[in-house]
Formats: C-alpha cells, structure tokens, sequence
C-alpha cells in the first residue's frame, strides 16, 4: 500500500541515518509527523548525540527546540542575531529575538461580532466519516483536530468533492451545495490545500 506523508517522511529520515556521517542536518524534520512519531525521531535523535555526532535541528516549532535541542542560533531576515545556551532562554525572550520586538500578546483573542453563516454541513457521510455536522461563520477560522486516520483528511475531501458524499447535506451562504468532483467544488467556492500537497497539490 502506500505510505502517508509522514511515512515517507520517516523512511528519508531513516536512509540519511543509515550513513556514517559525522553532522547531520534535519531541516523541519517533523513537519509531517504525528506526535509518536515525533517522539521517535527524537529518541533516535538523543542516539545520535549520545554516539558524538553533530546535529543542526531547523525548526520553527519552539516547543521541540526547548526540547531537542543544547544551543539556538538565531536569524532574523538573513542576519545573524544571537546565539544562546537553550538553559538561559524563555519562550518569549527567544520570540523577542525572532521578531525583532516584544510581544505583549502572541495571540491576541478579538472580541468580534460573530458575523453570518458561511458554511453548513449537516450528518455528513462518507468513506473513513460517519454523520459530522458543524457551522462556520464568516471570519471565523475553524480548526479541525484528531490523529492521523481519525477522518480529518477524509472529511475535506468530501467537502471538495475528491471523495463520495454518502449521506448529509452541505450548504455554503444558504444555498445547497453537491460536490461530486473537485471541479464542482472550485466551481462553487471551495478551494482544497492537500496535506500531501507534493503528491496531490497540482494546479493547472
């Protein structure tokens, strides 16, 4: 069968390891992973570091250079801007460096009027989904969480129309909406940003 993105994210991961190299650079090497297999790679990381060899982690998730890493080196619009043991930084003198400015709020909540409906989806049904239903509004971002084979993936592409619609309805600024090719869904509005966008992220 074929592997997921970050499958095969693991498996180039795995042939750099397989050579005898003195430093290795990973460069958003969890971008694809799930948690556990963020874990693993740390494990082997932890490996290597214990075996001597250099590791030059590129990552823009703070979290994993807090915890992966000894030092970070810093650089804003090509520039070099510092250099620090990971123990004397906090999270946000190390964004303050990053962006140049202190933040007071990272993300700041705006009391917004909720405005109308956009979207609908009613017992929507289909291949890996079973009878999900939620509204979102207009200027509202809706985020969509579960692990990987949880139907996140499946559920988009229903709405898209790259997958079979079973069962339910759809419905975008109050009109009934039937996706059954990704052609209607451009057609009507919805544009898709694949996950494997390497694989199924051409535009013509």
């Amino acid at each position: 069968g074929e592997l997921s993105i970050g499958d095969q994210q693991m498996v180039e991961i795995a042939k750099v390891l397989s050579f005898e190299s003195k430093v290795i650079i990973m460069d958003e090497p969890t971008d694809a992973l799930t948690d556990t297999e963020t874990a693993s790679l740390f494990k082997v990381i932890n490996e290597l570091k214990a075996e001597g060899r250099g590791i030059v982690y590129i990552s823009h998730r703070l979290k994993e250079i807090f915890e992966i890493c000894d030092d970070v080196t810093v650089f804003r619009d090509g520039q070099f801007i510092a250099e620090r043991p990971v123990s004397e930084l906090q999270e946000d003198s190390l964004i303050e460096m990053m962006v140049g400015r202190k933040l007071e709020e990272q993300y700041p909540r705006l009391d917004l009027p909720r405005g109308e409906k956009r979207l609908e989806v009613s017992h929507l049904s289909g291949p890996g989904v079973e009878d999900v239903s939620f509204t979102l509004y207009r200027g509202e971002i809706l985020g969509v969480a579960g692990l990987m084979g949880a139907g996140r993936t499946e559920l988009m592409k229903i709405l898209y129309g790259a997958a079979p619609r079973k069962a339910g309805t759809v419905s975008l600024d109050g009109r009934d909406v039937v996706t059954h090719s990704p052609q209607d869904g451009l057609a009507n509005g919805i544009v898709y940003i694949s996950e494997d966008r390497k694989r199924d992220g051409l535009v013509l």
